[in-house]
């Protein structure tokens, strides 16, 4: 901006030194005049009332007053014009660098960082979303580990409860009859074992592929075959040589029902009844603590695993690099005219309800004034039709 102004000039302050006194106590004393011979006029309205004579001279009053306000302005014109070109030369300098200014450098420089900001922020939360993706990869993979185990065990256990009541079925079905049968069978009962049938039941995942589950599954079986074998003959085992050593009572039993009377009978095969009843109960008990104490093992893994997670997303989280500083709020862009009815309805129902009749005139008064130019609409006036509004006539003399 050039340093040689046309308007600061010596001669123009010492013009508005020299006669702003001067314009200001003739528009004081107009003023006065204007107001005293105004207010004689309503003091004797105030004492006669309002008649013809009175009306005439208020109406010429009034007209006076307006040429006077027109020879008032015209007399401080020259001076108060003077001094808005002087403020808006003032002001020009400052809004030419402002920058919330459109067009000026500083405004531009503010367009272009909020551009790189905002970028920046998209390429942020692009990183942060892709780690935060892989890092829920790795713990899917965990958690899917993790369910394999329990599926195996679980599956276990179903396996042993399985073997256990068809045992329990074959013992509790002896009679006189079969009884070298169903020895024989408990004496050779041998317990196969084969973990690919628990293919079935694997879990899965929409994480990572299906071919990296197969493979999770395939390592947790293999890993789990050597111990988990052994450990499941051995349980059905040690069920079936319990009851192999309980045939010879058992037999004892049903001989003594067979020689006993009928009572004595009904009485021998209700206690024998009661003691398979209490050793499946019995049965039932252990495996129920049993898969207690492997869900709460496999609990812990999982919380412990969790924990883990918490301070790894934290750490992604947390991972620096340069930005600038940002502040992000909304803006509402409407895409269509009946967004604005949303938004008053939004507006009316969170502020506009709360507010009195003055603010709400004051907030509304571009809509009040639409609404009065169709009521005096002299061709074709249109009304609200409501009970919470009312039209009052407005008489202005002229």
């Amino acid at each position: 901006m050039s340093n040689e102004l046309t308007i600061i000039k010596s001669e123009n302050v010492n013009m508005i030194i020299a006669d702003t006194p001067k314009v200001y106590n003739e528009n004081v004393l107009s003023n006065d005049k204007c107001n005293a011979f105004g207010k004689s006029l309503l003091n004797q309205i105030a004492q006669q009332g309002m008649n013809d004579e009175l009306d005439q001279q208020a109406a010429a009053f009034i007209e006076k007053a307006r040429k006077t306000v027109k020879k008032m302005n015209e007399k401080r014109s020259p001076l108060t014009k003077l001094f808005d070109n002087i403020r808006t030369e003032f002001t020009s300098l400052e809004n030419d660098i402002d920058p919330t200014k459109t067009g000026t450098v500083a405004y531009k420089l503010q367009q272009q960082r909020n551009t790189y900001a905002a970028a920046k922020r998209a390429e942020e939360e692009r990183r942060r979303a892709e780690a935060l993706r892989q890092q829920q990869i790795v713990q899917a993979r965990q958690k899917y580990a993790i369910d394999c185990e329990e599926v195996i065990s679980r599956k276990a256990n179903d396996f042993v409860q399985g073997k256990c009541f068809k045992l329990r079925q074959l013992f509790e079905s002896t009679t006189l009859d079969n009884y070298s049968e169903v020895y024989n069978q408990l004496k050779n009962y041998v317990v196969e074992i084969n973990l690919s049938e628990f293919d079935m039941f694997m879990p899965h995942s929409t994480m990572f592929p299906q071919a990296e589950q197969k493979a999770m599954w395939d390592d947790a079986i293999k890993s789990s075959t050597e111990n988990l074998v052994a450990r499941l003959a051995s349980e059905v085992e040690r069920i079936r040589q319990d009851l192999l050593d309980m045939m010879p009572s058992r037999r004892q039993q049903l001989e003594a029902a067979a020689k006993a009377s009928a009572e004595e009978a009904e009485r021998i095969r209700r206690e024998m009844a009661e003691r398979d009843a209490a050793e499946k109960a019995r049965q039932a008990q252990e495996q129920a603590e049993r898969e207690q104490r492997e869900r709460a093992a496999a609990e812990m893994r999982r919380a412990t695993t969790e924990v883990g997670n918490l301070f790894d997303q934290q750490a992604t989280a947390e991972v620096v690099t340069y930005q600038p500083k940002t502040s992000v709020k909304k803006k509402i862009t409407v895409l269509n005219p009946e967004g604005f009815a949303d938004i008053l309805s939004m507006w009316w129902s969170n502020e506009g309800c709360h507010l009195s009749v003055e603010d709400l005139n004051k907030t509304c008064k571009k809509m009040l004034t639409y609404c009065e130019k169709l009521a005096n609409d002299k061709t074709n006036p249109q009304f609200i039709q409501s009970e919470h509004v009312c039209y009052e006539d407005v008489v202005k003399a002229k």
